[in-house]
């Protein structure tokens, strides 16, 4: 079974990806999944409700709901609301690195 870190290692991975496919002036790079709200993890379900990405050296707000595989190593649903621009002057108190 995967373990919590690696599970939301892949929902990272496929929230960059869903991103990406559904608006290509996005090209997410990185997900931060606790930025506003601990993401939280039950089961194989992952809600992050408080995560950021970064495209295009800006961070932008996300909630996302991961559902995995009863093994929990593939993302078998997934939804997800892209939020407004993260104002730079707040990146450090979330937590979100002006580089990559």
């Amino acid at each position: 079974f995967a373990s919590d870190e690696r599970m939301v290692q892949l929902c990272n991975l496929e929230a960059m990806d869903q991103i990406r496919r559904w608006r290509t002036d996005y090209q997410p790079e990185r997900v931060v999944p606790y930025a506003t709200a601990q993401e939280k993890i039950t089961g194989t379900t992952i809600a992050a409700n408080g995560a950021a990405f970064r495209s295009r050296r800006n961070w932008y707000g996300l909630k996302f709901r991961c559902q995995l595989a009863g093994d929990g190593e593939s993302v078998v649903g997934f939804e997800f609301l892209v939020g407004d621009l993260v104002p730079r002057e707040k990146w450090d108190e979330l937590g979100l690195p002006a580089v990559h």
